[in-house]
């Protein structure tokens, strides 16, 4: 009996030891990190916007950080598949998210129950104010005013191209408040499946970053009607913005990279430092101008957080609307 006793008292001392020597292992981990191959978790297929700048990004990473940064696809529910993967991982700084704003508007429409305050987000990798309305060129509408027009003229018989929950979907909603029209908004797949809808004409419209569009815009196929943004682009500066159409619609998007929860600030801390790196490259900002007539954009990890919580308040004010309540 007393030798039990003896035992219990020794672990109860011990135990402080042993919790110090743990958080040490664990800080130790932090200061090393990263010791082997980082997942980042893209929530699409393969070729579209998000796999390709979390692929530029990858890219570059493996030199700043000294291990490989693999790109996983994980398609399914308009992102939330790929969330809940990282949600649910180790919180170890090995398996990451990379997402944008449509993961905000998941939890909006209901696709999912959690947004960006279930992870812990690094930093923005892109700002992306490209965001334009598209036509096929042999469509009659030759501005955005022809189109919404005619949307006055036939409520709900124009069909605008959407991934239900998705960013474009909110910029639909928007257009249709502002303009005060009804269209007929159509969940037709992701940006690739719209292309190819609106080539074929089965749809009226599509709503993509220029970049997605932009090997059917150079070939003559379609006809871009707006630019959902403050001003005019650089890149493309001959097409007008809603805003001076007399449509007061802004869109934009921000891809910004996360760790499941309880990850160790100072791992945060090194990839927001690594990724700030290469958003400062030239070679970088080459790559993403011809591919997706985008100019670099970064916020840290605070300027990341005020962007989400802003957004997703934006997002919230707009639900009912959204929603069709």
């Amino acid at each position: 009996m007393k030798k039990s006793i003896w035992i219990v008292m020794a672990l109860v001392l011990m135990s402080p030891i042993l919790w110090a020597a743990g958080q040490q292992e664990i800080g130790n981990e932090a200061d090393t990190w990263p010791t082997k191959p980082i997942e980042i978790v893209v929530p699409f297929n393969a070729g579209g916007d998000t796999d390709f700048h979390a692929r530029t990004y990858a890219k570059y990473l493996k030199d700043i950080l000294g291990q490989p940064v693999t790109i996983i696809n994980v398609a399914g529910a308009n992102g939330g598949a790929g969330s809940i993967r990282v949600k649910n991982a180790k919180p170890d700084g090995y398996s990451a998210l990379f997402f944008h704003d449509s993961m905000l508007m998941n939890k909006v429409v209901g696709v999912t129950d959690f947004a960006h305050e279930a992870l812990d987000p690094a930093c923005i990798g892109v700002h992306d104010d490209t965001y334009i309305l598209a036509v096929n060129s042999k469509s009659t509408y030759m501005s955005l005013d022809d189109l919404i027009q005619d949307a006055k003229k036939h409520p709900g018989d124009i069909k605008y191209a959407s991934s239900i929950g998705g960013y474009t979907y909110y910029v639909g909603c928007m257009l249709e408040r502002e303009a005060n029209v009804h269209f007929n908004i159509v969940d037709a797949g992701g940006g690739s499946d719209r292309n190819a809808a609106l080539l074929a004409q089965k749809i009226d419209t599509n709503v993509n970053p220029y970049g997605v569009m932009k090997p059917f815009i150079d070939s003559g196929d379609f006809r871009v009607l707006a630019l959902f943004s403050e001003k005019r682009s650089n890149l493309f500066p001959t097409i007008p913005t809603a805003k001076e159409q007399g449509y007061e619609v802004i869109g934009s998007r921000a891809y910004f990279l996360s760790f499941p929860k309880g990850t160790d600030p100072k791992i945060i801390a090194k990839m927001s430092s690594a990724m700030e790196t290469i958003s400062k490259m030239p070679e970088y900002a080459k790559d993403i101008e011809l591919a997706y007539c985008v100019e670099p954009g970064f916020s840290g990890t605070e300027e990341t957080l005020k962007y989400l919580d802003k957004t997703m308040a934006s997002f919230m004010a707009d639900q009912d609307f959204i929603l069709g309540k």
